[in-house]
């Protein structure tokens, strides 16, 4: 009996997890479905004494902890107390998935089980690959309307922001390259050819997203793929044949008309910054932002204005300038974003988030964890990651696996 019941519950913990990894690529509902299933699942282990309960208090993951703490102080001194306790909401999981793998027992954190957790991450983001592109074809042929703006930027990404799925896919090239399928899936053979389609699949997708951030993550998973081919794997050949396919692929794309209008306006509203309104464009819109930014963040440079009250600093800010824009109510910056919430005290232990853990990966060697949050790094650059649910449910759930992966034992 105690045996069946170990069986489902590893069962059930298991499979919470893999819904976990799945529903990075789902609506919120399904989020907090299987934080849910996961949240009871691990309950259950302890409850029916199928597991002995250990908690593991990581310096880093309690750090994550500290973090959402200083958005629940944010909120005291916030005048928008609805527009704060909405921002707590969205980001509850990088308080409750952290709490959940302390608790969660180490026998489903071992390497193979968390490269299990990766698979189910890069398949829930080639499902999401051919949802994207079938939804655009379909559209296209249904209202007979050219193909190609369908399946391309906004319209491609569908409910998605292009940038945030640029990340994603992003994290999945890197992952897709580094999997050990061969430990995996023991009787398939010519599984580098698997990965090599998987990795031209999701390269065609990110080109198409056609997001300038993503253009950039994408070069970047392909440097340390190179790197880690030429120099760790000593496949020589085989780098500098994909060095000359990569080149040449992004070569044509910055020649396309169709895909390089976007990074040609960026460069020209870069070089005539000081002649553009900031309505004109996203681009003068960005440069508006981030130029004003200090300012603001300069009359609360301790602990910020507050959780709530960053939307209503910058509609104060655009009246006082006198400029007016449909959206931008945030920073598109996270690093600025924290620190006007919350001051420079924010920023510290938003940047700790990132330090700790890299210098870790840098001593046991674990590029590909390194490469992945320099990729989130970049991106929290260019857009406020942390104010959308799939952005906060993402990084928490990428930062407790890679802490897994770092500080377990097998």
């Amino acid at each position: 009996m105690k045996l069946k019941t170990k069986y489902i519950i590893d069962k059930f913990v298991f499979f919470s997890l893999i819904f976990i990894c799945l529903s990075i690529f789902l609506p919120p509902f399904f989020k907090s479905l299987a934080i849910t299933f996961l949240a009871l699942s691990t309950l259950f282990a302890f409850l029916t004494k199928t597991y002995v309960l250990k908690p593991l208090f990581d310096k880093k993951i309690l750090l994550f902890l500290i973090f959402f703490c200083l958005h629940i102080i944010g909120v005291f001194y916030s005048s928008n107390k609805d527009s704060a306790l909405f921002d707590l909401q969205i980001k509850l999981p990088m308080l409750i998935l952290p709490i959940i793998f302390i608790f969660l027992p180490k026998s489903f954190l071992t390497k193979d089980k968390l490269w299990l957790y990766a698979l189910s991450i890069i398949a829930g983001l080639i499902i999401t690959i051919f949802y994207c592109f079938s939804f655009g074809i379909v559209r296209a042929v249904s209202n007979s309307l050219p193909l190609l703006p369908e399946i391309i930027y906004t319209k491609l990404s569908a409910n998605f922001h292009p940038s945030y799925l640029s990340l994603f896919a992003a994290t999945g090239l890197v992952l897709t390259y580094k999997i050990p399928l061969n430990n995996i899936f023991r009787n398939i053979k010519n599984t580098g050819l698997i990965k090599s389609i998987l990795i031209v699949l999701i390269s065609i997708f990110l080109i198409m997203l056609n997001s300038r951030t993503g253009f950039i993550v994408m070069v970047i998973s392909y440097l340390w793929i190179l790197i880690d081919m030429f120099f760790v794997s000593k496949r020589k050949v085989l780098a500098i044949s994909t060095a000359l396919i990569v080149s040449l692929s992004l070569f044509l794309v910055l020649n396309t008309n169709v895909l390089s209008h976007r990074y040609s306006n960026a460069i020209n509203n870069i070089g005539q910054n000081d002649n553009i309104m900031p309505e004109q464009s996203s681009m003068s819109q960005r440069n508006f932002i981030y130029s004003n930014s200090l300012n603001l963040i300069s009359e609360n440079i301790v602990f910020g204005v507050g959780t709530g009250d960053v939307k209503s600093t910058f509609e104060k800010l655009y009246e006082r300038e006198n400029v007016h824009f449909q959206s931008y109510l945030n920073a598109h910056n996270q690093y600025l974003q924290t620190t006007i919430a919350l001051g420079l005290v924010g920023l510290l232990i938003l940047l700790s988030l990132f330090f700790f853990p890299m210098i870790k990966m840098i001593k046991e060697k674990e590029f590909f964890l390194l490469t992945i949050f320099l990729l989130i790094g970049f991106s929290f650059l260019f857009e406020s990651m942390l104010e959308r649910n799939m952005g906060t449910y993402f990084f928490a759930l990428i930062y407790v696996l890679s802490n897994s992966y770092l500080y377990k034992e097998d």
